[in-house]
This record gives structure tokens, C-alpha cells and sequence, in this order.
């Protein structure tokens, strides 16, 4: 998961510091989770998926399917998109 979570900051372009700010822990909890000290919680892993409502849960948590819901949904149906 640890490398999914690095993905993610990449794809969205913040850093560990923006991380934190925008899921609402403190750094070190980053930087441990990023480092492999510390394995992320359930809170963790919850805060992640509220502050990111494009996330693919089952990408997160399994690593199945696409990382970004709208990725999904372009390759389901691309009228999907078109429509917003």
C-alpha cells in the first residue's frame, strides 16, 4: 500500500507535507507510514479515501481495477464523462 500512496502523491502532484495537511494528520505520521516504520491504520486509509473521492477504493486497499474512478468509468462507458 505504501507504494500506492507514493503513486497517489505523484498523480496529484502534492508532497508527504500536503499529504498530511489535506487528510488531516501530522507529518512524522507520514513520513513513518512512507519510510515502512509504521503500517497505515484504518483511519488512515479512511482519511485517504474521504479526501479523495476519485481514489479507487479496491486500488487502495487491493490494488485491483484502475487507481482513479474516473478511469473506470471512462473505459465502462465513455459517455459517461461527456455527460459532466
Amino acid at each position: 500500500m505504501i507504494e500506492r500512496i507514493k503513486l497517489l502523491m505523484s498523480v496529484k502532484n502534492i508532497s508527504p507535507a500536503q499529504l498530511a495537511n489535506r487528510i488531516g494528520v501530522q507529518r512524522s505520521g507520514i513520513s513513518h507510514i512512507l519510510s515502512g516504520r509504521n503500517k497505515p491504520s484504518l483511519d488512515f486509509v479512511l482519511k485517504i479515501l474521504d479526501s479523495f473521492p476519485d481514489l479507487n477504493e479496491s486500488w487502495l486497499l487491493k490494488e485491483e481495477g484502475e487507481m482513479l474512478k474516473t478511469q473506470k468509468a471512462k473505459e465502462q462507458d465513455p459517455e459517461i464523462l461527456r455527460k459532466n
